[in-house]
C-alpha cells in the first residue's frame, strides 16, 4: 500500500525547506545596535571592471567602500559582516555593486545569497567597538579560514559629527547579481537577474578620522584584492545605529 504525499503547493513556504523555512521575506528587514566602520578609496576601472556585470557603468576611477559590520540584532540573530562594494551606474541610477561579502552565520548567509543575491560566504571576522587597545586604534579584520588574514582596517576616531548627517543622506542601494544554477549540468543558470536593495539609517553616531586599510591578497579563492586600493580618500564609523533593509520591487533580468 503507498500514501500520496499530501504537501500541496499552495501551502510551500516562499524559501526551503518548504514545510520549515530558514528564514523570512518581508518587505523591510530591521537591524539594532549596529556599529559599521566603512573605508573608502578609489580603485582601478579596467581592473574593476573585469568584475563587474556588463549591464553597469563605472567612472575612469571608481569608489569601492569596505565595511566591517557588527549587527547587534536582527531577524538573522547577532552576527558580522564585512561588505565590499564598487560605485555603479545602472539605467543612470547610482549603485553600490556587491562582488564580495562575508557574514559570520548561517541563516544570515542563506537569506542574502537566495533571496537577494548577495554572494556571501562563512569567514572569521574581527571588529568591535568596545575592544580597549594601547593605540586607542580601531582594528578589524577578515579571515578565511580562521587564521588566513585577507584583509585588516585600521581606524583613528577622531572627532564626531552631527547624527543628521547620518539619517539625512537617505538610503544606500546595492545592486546585486542573483544566480540560481540549473540542476542539469552545462546548462546556464535558472536563474539570473540583476536585484536592489536598499539599506536606510535610521539614527546613530558618527565619528570621523583618519583610516587605513591593506587587502593582503593572500588568496584567489577569496579575491577581494581584485579592487585594489590606489587612494584612500575617507574612513568613518557609525555606532549604536538603527537601520533598515528594504526588499525591490523590480529585478532586471540579464
Amino acid at each position: 500500500m503507498t500514501r500520496r504525499g499530501m504537501l500541496t503547493k499552495d501551502r510551500f513556504a516562499p524559501v526551503a525547506p518548504v514545510h520549515a523555512p530558514a528564514y523570512r521575506i518581508a518587505p523591510t528587514v530591521d537591524f539594532g545596535d549596529v556599529d559599521m566602520l566603512t573605508f573608502t578609496y578609489r580603485t582601478e576601472a579596467a581592473i574593476a571592471a573585469e568584475i563587474v556585470p556588463e549591464a553597469l557603468e563605472l567612472d575612469d576611477a571608481p569608489l569601492v567602500t569596505l565595511s566591517f559590520l557588527s549587527y547587534g540584532m536582527s531577524g538573522a540573530g547577532s552576527y558580522r559582516e564585512v561588505v565590499q562594494s564598487i560605485a555603479c551606474r545602472h539605467r543612470d541610477r547610482a549603485v553600490g555593486y556587491v562582488p564580495h561579502i562575508y557574514v559570520t552565520n548561517e541563516p544570515a548567509m542563506i537569506a542574502g545569497r537566495e533571496w537577494l543575491g548577495w554572494p556571501k560566504m562563512l569567514a572569521d571576522i574581527t571588529f568591535s567597538t568596545q575592544t580597549t587597545t594601547p593605540d586607542g586604534l580601531i582594528t578589524a579584520r577578515l579571515e578565511r579560514p580562521t587564521g588566513l588574514e585577507l584583509t585588516v582596517g585600521q581606524f583613528q576616531p577622531t572627532h564626531r559629527l552631527d547624527s543628521q548627517i547620518l539619517t539625512s543622506a537617505g538610503g544606500n542601494t546595492t545592486m546585486n547579481l542573483r544566480v540560481i544554477p540549473s540542476p542539469i549540468p552545462n546548462q546556464p543558470p535558472t536563474v539570473s537577474e540583476l536585484v536592489p536593495s536598499t539599506m536606510t539609517a535610521l539614527a546613530g553616531e558618527v565619528w570621523a578620522g583618519p583610516g587605513t586599510v591593506h587587502l593582503t591578497g593572500t588568496s584567489e579563492f577569496t579575491p577581494l584584492h581584485r579592487l585594489p586600493v590606489i587612494d584612500m580618500t575617507s574612513a568613518l564609523l557609525i555606532r549604536k545605529a538603527t537601520m533598515r533593509l528594504t526588499a525591490p520591487n523590480e529585478t532586471f533580468p540579464i
